[in-house]
């Protein structure tokens, strides 16, 4: 999967000038480091009974290390290289050795599953423009998502000046949960890629697949081997069953999310963990297995608060099952657990002052229906099975029936109660949907098994996986879209360079033109672009040394009407700059004169007296003054500028 969604990437973009072929070879090694490790260190360590602890300290190091580009990139490819591709050639040793006796037609019906689900997914996301592989595209033309260069705008400022900011005016701090920003910009510094091109690239190439890994190796771990299901391909195919069943009516934002996949990429590793916790017989060290539980936790409240609050909730409960149900013990543990969610929410959470606010009983549901019922609906299969496991279940099943149980009410009370702008909310319930899944996989998979013995079963499963996909509308439609998105992108490029939008052109020719290897169309568009006011920005601020510069600051006059009208919708001009270049702006709110709405929840609020007016070369030095910002870059126009330099 991951190598067919990198090769699909490398199609479309190759005739569009960037990035260099070795970009998603390099991408490649990631998720398959991180699975062979997983893998091997399950066969060889935990299903013996070794410390599950060892295995996830290792999984979570390997996902972060291309983190080192950030103090030196040297450095990092001196580690990755030799690691990732001894992973690499060690996994794919054991499962040679592993399948040698196996028939030919499980390495292919493998082989046709991994490219059948990394052809659908490359759909899917691509079809939603966010993190798209058409992203750089639809930033220069303007008709690109808000969150996708907002959340740029935050990894670049961090990775190159170590500041939460925006970077809007200056090098303003703001609030958020940083960690995929940290993750996405230093994959973008390891790659040598920019970090928009970071975004489409880590989710798609590298995340995903690592997502859909974590589920299925949750599944295999969280019961004791003989317990659980042993079939890997009904591992692997029915939950992905599931996960299509849910996505049926419901939202699928954990696609294009990346602080929730992040957050739920360690989530899924850790479940085991829990399991091995509430295993009272397995003698390994409490204390190791609860830092390695804190670990993960901590890195997932950074990723993602709501998903750190919902495992906080089962671990802690879990914790107080096994050290004794005692009102002390309880109190010994849900005091710092509630502590340290709180001081997550007030210092990087940037709608802790609207918490109150935004309480009102019933809203989500009553606003997001398709993100809220599906979602609350899998959660009381999870409390239906769970009270099932609990009745007749061994004390270690018990203990982690009742963890997931609080889990899955910690995943719906949010939504019954609050109702935080953008629909928040779904970041709490769909936890419990993923939780659904591995329980109820680890619990009645092995039972599913028995029932349907036949080898031709993860062949069913395929077809049902198929019929569920073209059923859900976001799925079935995803081929249109995407070749929609492309058609838009090709006419806006051709109308803001003063030309025709061109002919009308079907889905499928516009897919011909997209997926093709070297289609003259996107050679085309390539050419287009070079004339459109953002690429004349982009080249002009890139001509003046923007990125050669560490500490620069770009400031836009008023006047600049070209540079303001880039994006349809304006809110996004101001993002521009710190999103693609990577440079902080200076009054980069957009002028008074074009009555610009703020958005309250885009880090707007947070700047002050910010719109760009006319100012002197004194004055716009003493705005970067706070900062350290020693030069200025002022873009008179889409072609030209000049820079000064403040002492």
């Amino acid at each position: 999967m991951t190598a067919v969604s990198a090769v699909m990437v490398a199609i479309v973009r190759w005739p569009l000038g960037s990035p260099h072929w070795f970009v998603f070879v390099k991408a490649f090694l990631l998720p398959c480091a991180v699975i062979a490790c997983a893998t091997l260190l399950t066969v060889r360590h935990v299903e013996r009974g070794g410390a599950y602890s060892a295995l996830l300290i290792s999984t979570v190091a390997v996902i972060f290390l291309p983190c080192l580009a950030w103090l030196n990139g040297p450095l990092a490819d001196v580690v990755t290289y030799p690691l990732f591709i001894g992973l690499l050639a060690a996994g794919i040793s054991h499962t040679a050795w592993a399948m040698r006796k196996a028939p030919a037609g499980r390495w292919v019906f493998a082989v046709a599953c991994g490219g059948l689900f990394g052809f659908g997914y490359f759909l899917v996301i691509n079809s939603r423009a966010y993190g798209s592989v058409l992203t750089l595209e639809l930033a220069l033309t303007g008709i690109h998502q808000l969150d996708t260069i907002f959340h740029a705008s935050i990894a670049n400022m961090l990775v190159k000046y170590g500041v939460l900011s925006t970077g809007l005016d200056g090098l303003l701090s703001t609030k958020y949960h940083v960690l995929s920003h940290i993750w996405l910009g230093c994959i973008g510094l390891w790659l040598g890629v920019p970090t928009l091109e970071a975004y489409s690239i880590g989710g798609q190439i590298i995340a995903i697949p690592m997502l859909l890994f974590g589920l299925s190796l949750a599944i295999h771990l969280f019961r004791r081997p003989g317990e659980g299901p042993a079939n890997g391909a009904l591992i692997t195919l029915g939950s992905l069953l599931l996960l299509f069943v849910a996505d049926l009516w419901g939202w699928t934002s954990y696609l294009v999310s990346e602080s929730y996949f992040l957050a739920m990429i360690m989530f899924l590793l850790a479940l085991p963990l829990l399991a091995e916790i509430a295993d009272s017989e397995r003698r390994h060290r409490l204390s190791l297995q609860v830092t390695a539980l804190g670990v993960a936790g901590l890195l997932i409240l950074l990723s993602k608060i709501s998903v750190g609050a919902v495992l906080a909730g089962g671990a802690g409960f879990l914790l107080w099952r096994r050290m004794g149900t005692t009102p002390l013990g309880l109190i010994k543990l849900a005091a710092p657990l509630l502590l340290l969610v709180i001081l997550a929410i007030a210092i990087i959470s940037p709608s802790a002052r609207m918490l109150l606010e935004a309480l009102e009983p019933l809203g989500f549901i009553r606003e997001h229906p398709r993100g809220a019922l599906p979602n609350i609906a899998a959660n009381l299969v999870l409390l239906y099975v769970a009270f099932q496991v609990w009745r007749g279940g061994t004390p270690q099943d018990q203990r982690c029936a009742e963890a997931v149980a609080v889990m899955a009410i910690a995943s719906v009370v949010p939504v019954l109660l609050i109702n935080v702008p953008g629909g928040s909310g779904y970041y709490f319930v769909n936890v419990g949907t993923w939780t659904a899944i591995v329980f109820v996989c680890a619990y009645r998979g092995a039972h599913f098994e028995k029932l349907f013995p036949n080898p031709r079963m993860p062949g069913f499963v395929v077809g049902a996986l198929l019929l569920v996909a073209f059923a859900t509308q976001e799925k079935r439609q995803s081929a249109y879209r995407l070749g929609a998105l492309f058609a838009e992108v090709q006419a806006r490029a051709r109308v803001v360079s003063g030309e025709s939008a061109g002919a009308e052109t079907t889905t499928r020719q516009r897919l011909i033109e997209l997926l093709t290897p070297g289609h003259p169309a996107r050679y085309a568009l390539a050419s287009d672009m070079k004339r459109t006011p953002g690429w004349q920005v982009k080249a002009t601020l890139l001509a003046m040394g923007i990125t050669q510069s560490h500490r620069a600051a770009v400031f836009v006059p008023p006047d600049n009407v070209p540079f303001w009208t880039i994006a349809v919708e304006c809110r996004q001009d101001p993002l521009f700059v710190p999103a693609i270049l990577g440079a902080p702006m200076l009054k980069g709110l957009n002028p008074p004169a074009l009555k610009c709405p703020k958005e309250p929840h885009y880090g707007f609020a947070d700047y002050k007296d910010a719109s760009s007016e006319p100012l002197s070369d004194q004055q716009l030095c003493a705005r970067a003054a706070p900062w350290k910002l020693d030069t200025v870059l002022i873009l008179t126009a889409p072609t030209t500028g000049r820079k000064i330099r403040c002492s």
